[in-house]
């Protein structure tokens, strides 16, 4: 049977951290199986060290059928491109490899698609932060909230995990930022002005929760930030052009 949905999940070197994060996805595809809704794991190692490799590949919830990518890219982008790559499912999501999600995560994000017509991106409702800090933060839905996308100048309004039909994925791919050499960073914030530029709407899902982990360190939005990066040019506020 053809997956309806492929989850996306990178890993880096995230460690003991990623067997929660794993049972976690593992946990809501079996929900979302049980639900009549056939998910697909697309499991992107890249650059993984030992101990994740081991905890990952010999995770006892396996069944066998996941997808893995071993990849050696060093970027955040790029290792989400190679999972979409080998995807196959009518609809992906991107998840990282050391956070957690609501249990009904998967299918109440297929059940929105399926009934919302137009160009759209789904994103969870809340945000719950936890491990350095602990707070949450809701996700902006551009269809109940006035929005404008000069927003997107000084913030980035959602977080790097997204769902939206595959040709999304493959229209508007991921861009490599390799921040210490080029001084470009947060793929995903770029990523959603480039899809804010394509007149796609980003909306939130009624009664969903990601829990995203905070790390003093290690984590591709810190490393970004002492680094002092910046976006990449975006179609949303006008491309550089080379004289």
């Amino acid at each position: 049977m053809s997956p309806v949905l492929s989850v996306i999940v990178t890993f880096h070197q995230e460690g003991i951290l990623a067997h929660a994060a794993l049972r976690s996805y593992l946990l809501a595809r079996a929900s979302a199986r049980t639900a009549g809704i056939e998910v697909e794991l697309v499991l992107v190692l890249d650059n993984a060290d030992a101990e994740t490799l081991a905890i990952v590949c010999g995770h006892p919830e396996l069944l066998g059928d996941e997808v893995l990518v071993m990849a050696a890219v060093g970027d955040a982008a790029l290792a989400r491109n190679q999972g979409i790559a080998q995807a196959t499912g009518k609809y992906l999501c991107t998840l990282d490899g050391d956070d957690l999600i609501s249990r009904d995560y998967f299918q109440r994000h297929v059940q929105l698609a399926e009934r919302t017509p137009g160009r759209v991106i789904l994103h969870p409702q809340v945000v719950v932060s936890f491990g350095m800090d602990s707070r949450f933060t809701w996700q902006l839905d551009q269809r109940t909230m006035p929005f404008s996308p000069d927003l997107l100048l000084s913030e980035n309004p959602w977080i790097s995990a997204v769902f939206a039909r595959r040709e999304v994925f493959t229209d508007i791919p991921y861009v490599a930022c390799l921040p210490r050499q080029t001084g470009f960073g947060y793929e995903d914030w770029h990523w959603n002005c480039q899809t804010v530029a394509a007149g796609y709407e980003h909306v939130a899902v009624a009664d969903t929760a990601y829990f995203y982990r905070l790390k003093p360190s290690g984590s591709v939005n810190t490393s970004s930030s002492a680094l002092g990066a910046v976006m990449p040019p975006s179609d949303l506020f006008g491309r550089w052009v080379c004289p």
